[in-house]
């Protein structure tokens, strides 16, 4: 595995634990019945929607990292699942669990 590699997966690894974390936070207070009183229930969960969408946000960060880790551990990284060329640095570095090059991409 590549040096630069290594990094990247420490710090894929980092992320990843980071999302997970912030994932089971959300589904607790999702899961979270409220009060009995409709009024209190109605504020409690005003903000579920939003907190939905970040969960699943969040699941689909944690599938393209595991992703990711995978194809460092298989020799493939940074490069392109759909055309199977190089994936440019610049995007690696700003996206570092994308598995497609930026014309796949579009």
């Amino acid at each position: 595995m590549k040096k630069d590699h290594e990094q990247i997966k420490l710090q894929l690894e980092q992320k990843l634990k980071e999302l997970e974390e912030r994932s089971e936070r959300l589904e607790n207070r999702l899961s979270q019945p409220g009060e009995a009183d409709s009024g209190e229930n109605a504020i409690f969960h005003e903000n579920d929607e939003v907190l939905a969408g970040l969960n699943d946000v969040t699941i689909h960060d944690i599938h393209e990292i595991r992703l990711a880790l995978d194809r460092i551990a298989h020799g493939k990284y940074g490069i392109c699942v759909e055309c199977g060329k190089a994936i440019a640095k610049a995007r690696l570095t700003a996206l570092p669990f994308t598995g497609t090059c930026v014309d796949c991409a579009t």
